[in-house]
């Protein structure tokens, strides 16, 4: 059976927050565009833990969370100064229905390809989207990284801290977190009164109190952090890169940890699985090689927004990548008044 195909300018894949202000964009400048989710809006966010603290506030007085000043996530009934996941994911439903966003959820895109200088989108409903410009905003969060240590890949013992949902399931059991950022300090913290705790790093701790980067370890978590450590409540060791993994037994030099689960907090990598019919070039992070204002230096009018327009940690933060997604909704009106 063939597909229904439908023309449009513009095809925006991914339906977090880089992709729905791509969509508001889109929609303010009455640009033909469609939005595909292959979930729900904001899925990515709903698959995290659902109570995970997000590290940007969200205040009148202070919002680095909120999509639109038109409808900041504060007005909502939200924890403040920081919301969670579930609030945040919540929130982008919202905004999608404030401004009517022409979102399809539940619409995976299966297959991408370009031709004749038309990108072509295939859905999971039978759907052909065709369209001269394409914006890709898959994130990283449905990414999560693990060092190719030997030993890690299929052990049962090891798991991802993107798939931490409840310290209930790990009630007097030796815990192992491997990482030095956010995610490592929160799961780590929660653990702390169920488990018996480890924590190991590359390098040393590095906290926002001190750099004033905002992907360090944030102050919600950091006089706890050292507090545990000094304390001894958690046992930390620096400088201790994972050199392989047997069964449950984390070998380092000169060292090694017996654990019931080893959590690896070691972040995420670009997610570029659509394009897999593309030969994109990326950097050891599998982020795409793009230029300024996101467009690939290999393909024309293919953009990447959000965190796949990686210019540094920054980017990963919702209120960093959203100083791009304008200049790169910019270029995009001026190539459609171009064409036509």
């Amino acid at each position: 059976m063939a597909n229904r195909v439908i023309q449009k300018e513009l095809i925006i894949i991914g339906g977090g927050p880089a992709g729905l202000k791509a969509s508001e964009i889109a929609e303010s400048k009455k640009i033909d565009y469609v939005t595909l989710e292959k979930g729900r809006v904001g899925q990515a966010w709903r698959n995290l833990r659902r109570n995970m603290l997000m590290l940007s506030p969200s205040l009148p007085q202070r919002d680095w969370t909120s999509l639109s000043v038109k409808f900041p996530i504060w007005k909502l009934d939200v924890e403040r100064p920081y919301c969670r996941a579930y609030e945040f994911a919540d929130y982008l439903e919202k905004f999608c229905d404030f401004f009517d966003l022409k979102v399809r959820e539940q619409e995976e895109a299966v297959s991408v390809e370009i031709e004749n200088g038309t990108y072509v989108v295939r859905t999971n409903q039978g759907i052909e989207y065709h369209a001269p410009i394409l914006i890709v905003g898959t994130g990283i969060l449905g990414n999560p990284f693990i060092p190719d240590v030997p030993g890690a890949k299929n052990n049962p013992y090891v798991m991802h801290s993107y798939f931490y949902r409840d310290r209930n399931e790990f009630k007097e059991k030796r815990v192992l977190v491997v990482g030095a950022g956010n995610s490592a300090a929160e799961v780590a913290i929660d653990l702390v009164a169920y488990s018996l705790v480890y924590m190991v790093s590359r390098d040393e701790l590095r906290f926002f109190s001190e750099t004033n980067k905002l992907y360090h370890i944030r102050g919600v978590y950091e006089s706890y952090l050292k507090e545990l450590i000094r304390m001894e409540i958690i046992r930390y060791k620096a400088f201790h890169e994972v050199l392989a993994i047997e069964k449950n037994v984390t070998i380092f030099k000169g060292d090694e940890i017996e654990a019931d689960k080893i959590i690896f907090a070691t972040g995420y990598r670009g997610n570029l699985s659509v394009l897999k019919n593309f030969n994109i070039r990326v950097n050891r992070k599998n982020y795409p090689e793009i230029t300024e204002i996101g467009e690939s230096i290999q393909y024309p009018h293919l953009y990447f927004i959000g965190p796949l327009a990686f210019y540094g940690m920054a980017s990963n933060l919702i209120h960093g990548f959203l100083r791009q997604v304008p200049k790169t909704m910019e270029r995009i009106v001026k190539e459609l008044r171009a064409m036509g």
